[in-house]
């Protein structure tokens, strides 16, 4: 049965990535749009990262709310700018999300087994990370290394809870940056 969900999932991720060309995806037997895409960035530091959404059709124009307690194939990715950003640094910011995340109402118990992913990546500019939910699958993780061109499954986490708690640290009511969110919805 692990071996059956394990395939089930690297078909998707594998589809989801190779189906991209920027500018269409398909994920979940769904074509996916760009919504839009979000500048991450810091006082000193400068862009740290560029998010890009991207929606079934029939979520464009849904309000930030609506996408993250969407039960559809979404996506997220995430493109490094900063030479200054470390694997400690972005397992650090992102728990600082789930938190803010969590005190605007979308919680979840499995955001620490997923930063652990991210422990072992020697993050760098221009590395791409692709965050694909998929229901009855769960939110599946992959990362590019622009360094050696290699793509690494990280592996999935199960439940829509989860989703709606990754998706809240851009989207949600208390965002960790809210240009970021307009950009991410196209506004």
């Amino acid at each position: 049965m692990r071996k059956a969900v394990l395939f089930v999932l690297l078909v998707f991720t594998f589809s989801a990535v190779f189906l991209s060309d920027g500018y269409s995806l398909r994920l979940g037997n769904k074509d996916l749009v760009k919504l839009g895409v979000g500048q991450r960035s810091m006082f000193i530091i400068g862009t740290v990262y560029y998010a890009s959404l991207w929606v079934p059709q029939e979520l464009k124009g849904k309000s930030a709310k609506e996408i993250i307690e969407a039960d559809e194939p979404c996506a997220v990715i995430l493109s490094i700018d900063s030479r200054l950003i470390t694997s400690e640094k972005f397992i650090k910011a992102t728990r600082e999300g789930f938190a803010k995340a969590a005190a605007s109402g979308y919680a979840t118990n499995k955001s620490e087994a997923f930063l652990a992913r991210f422990s072992a990546i020697q993050i760098g500019r221009g590395d791409t990370f692709y965050l694909y939910y998929t229901p009855k699958v769960g939110l599946s993780a992959s990362y590019k290394s622009k360094a050696t061109g290699e793509t690494k499954n990280m592996g999935v986490t199960a439940g829509l809870d989860f989703k709606k708690a990754l998706f809240a640290i851009w989207l949600g009511p208390n965002p960790v940056q809210e240009s970021l969110k307009r950009g991410m919805l196209g506004r």
